[in-house]
């Protein structure tokens, strides 16, 4: 019995979140999504932002499917893909996606790799053919990066966000190297006065070369989806 009440209770505070979704904000990795976050919580409260980092919630929710959500969430925001079905479940709501410099990005990433991620296969793979001289070469290991087959995932995700769902078809796309004027033109959107935060930030460019052609070739794909938004 008390395992029923207790199931009761939980369902008691959750519901689909149809009518109370009215913004889903797309939290690719290395674009401002963490400093967003906490911007959030304080405009609008922690009651009115479900944050979807928990890989079974993420695939569920990207995969256009629907999760049960506490009473009154507003804004879904974390690492979800962009899925048609998404509007259907939510009618009322309007999307968000902050992007970054296709170069700068990819750089960004490998850099927080690199420094708190050494746990992960991806790493292994960099170190297994840099060894100590990761830091030494890291133009090399940048260009490894980039084009070693094993590592391309981390690399599309302009390809693999904006696959079902075009970035033409969201409501607001803000540009990171302009945050501070787009996070103001957010706030009109959204009709409250998100905090200019900047947390998990790492220098957009520092340490790679004035000439970034290469490193736009290898990623020209990922240009051409949004060269019209940075």
């Amino acid at each position: 019995m008390n395992l029923l009440s207790n199931i009761l209770n939980i369902l008691k505070f959750k519901s689909d979140g149809r009518d109370s979704v009215i913004w889903l904000s797309h939290h690719i990795p290395k674009t401002a999504g963490t400093s967003l976050k906490l911007g959030y919580a304080s405009a609008f409260g922690n009651n009115a932002v479900k944050h979807l980092y928990a890989p079974g919630e993420v695939k569920v929710i990207g995969g256009g499917g629907k999760i049960l959500l506490p009473y009154g969430t507003q804004i879904l925001h974390g690492h979800f893909h962009a899925h048609p079905e998404q509007i259907k479940l939510y009618p009322n709501a309007k999307r968000i996606v902050w992007v970054r410099d296709p170069v700068e990005r990819a750089w960004s990433l490998l850099g927080h790799l690199l420094a708190v991620q050494q746990s992960k296969n991806e790493y292994r793979i960099i170190y297994d053919e840099f060894g100590e001289n990761i830091e030494k070469q890291k133009l090399d290991v940048f260009e490894f990066f980039l084009t070693h087959p094993e590592l391309q995932h981390l690399n599309k995700p302009y390809q693999n966000h904006f696959s079902k769902v075009p970035i033409n078809d969201f409501h607001f796309v803000g540009r990171t190297h302009c945050y501070a004027e787009d996070l103001k033109r957010l706030s009109k959107e959204m009709g409250a006065d998100i905090p200019l935060l900047e947390k998990n930030v790492r220098s957009s460019g520092k340490g790679l070369p004035a000439n970034r052609e290469l490193y736009q070739k290898l990623l020209e794909k990922e240009y051409s989806i949004v060269d019209g938004f940075i």
